[in-house]
């Protein structure tokens, strides 16, 4: 398989996951923001190879449209296979004029760990996605409303997501509460327990591994120690990698 025919896969089987999914918000009036995975152009073509960074939501977005010929097409409206996917990254780390992502925990600490275990650049090797796919085109989470009523339909996206880019490593910077709904869907529906913990700071990161995929749920980076949480996960990762864990 090639990058061509893997994005034209994902177009395929992620556009009508999108049209249901926008159909289930649409009772919401406020400008809404969608999302859509993103995957940088060195992200491994074999199965269960890897890694996947995983958000709550994303804080505003390139654009409020809800039509999804637009938002899987090819204007700057486009969130599925954007020409500058996860390079924006890099390009916005210092920006003066807008978001910048070097003020971003989020952003910092997975810069830090893919460059620990990916040589440059370093964005192009990982993959980026959110469990949310709906969020408040001015920024924020989404509420309990929002939330529920793309649940459903955001369970099945990121299902697909992880059938199609196959990762070995599914990184949960979500905390518990936003990760046990997506851990148990992938398990059928049934409750798993971690196969690995490891402390960091006051943290820790658990590890669970569903059909050959390992997920490492722990905390979101914003206001806690960047540097132990980066060791943290990158020892977690070089251990699976190693069939350690």
């Amino acid at each position: 398989m090639t990058n061509i025919e893997r994005t034209e896969i994902l177009r395929k089987e992620l556009k009508p996951l999108y049209e249901n999914l926008l159909k289930n918000v649409a009772e919401f009036d406020n400008d809404k923001a969608t999302f859509c995975l993103q995957w940088g152009e060195n992200f491994p073509l074999e199965k269960h190879c890897g890694v996947m960074f995983v958000g709550r939501a994303t804080n505003g977005w390139v654009t409020d449209c809800e039509d999804v010929d637009v938002l899987f097409g090819d204007s700057e409206d486009a969130i599925f296979n954007r020409h500058d996917q996860m390079k924006w990254v890099e390009n916005l780390s210092g920006n003066t004029k807008g978001y910048n992502t070097r003020k971003s925990a989020f952003w910092r600490v997975i810069k830090k760990i893919t460059k620990e275990l990916y040589p440059a650049p370093w964005y192009s090797h990982v993959a980026w996605s959110n469990v949310c796919k709906v969020a408040p085109w001015e920024g924020g989470n989404p509420n309990d409303s929002l939330y529920y009523a793309q649940l459903s339909d955001c369970k099945k996206i990121f299902a697909k997501e992880i059938e199609l880019l196959s990762p070995k490593v599914v990184v949960l910077f979500t905390g518990e509460g936003w990760a046990i709904d997506l851990l148990r869907y992938m398990n059928g529906e049934v409750g798993t327990k971690s196969i690995y913990k490891q402390k960091w700071a006051n943290y820790e990161c658990k590890v669970y591994q569903i059909n050959g995929v390992i997920y490492i749920r722990t905390e979101h980076p914003q206001g806690k120690s960047e540097d132990a949480h980066v060791q943290c996960i990158v020892d977690i990762v070089k251990r699976c990698n190693q069939s350690q864990v």
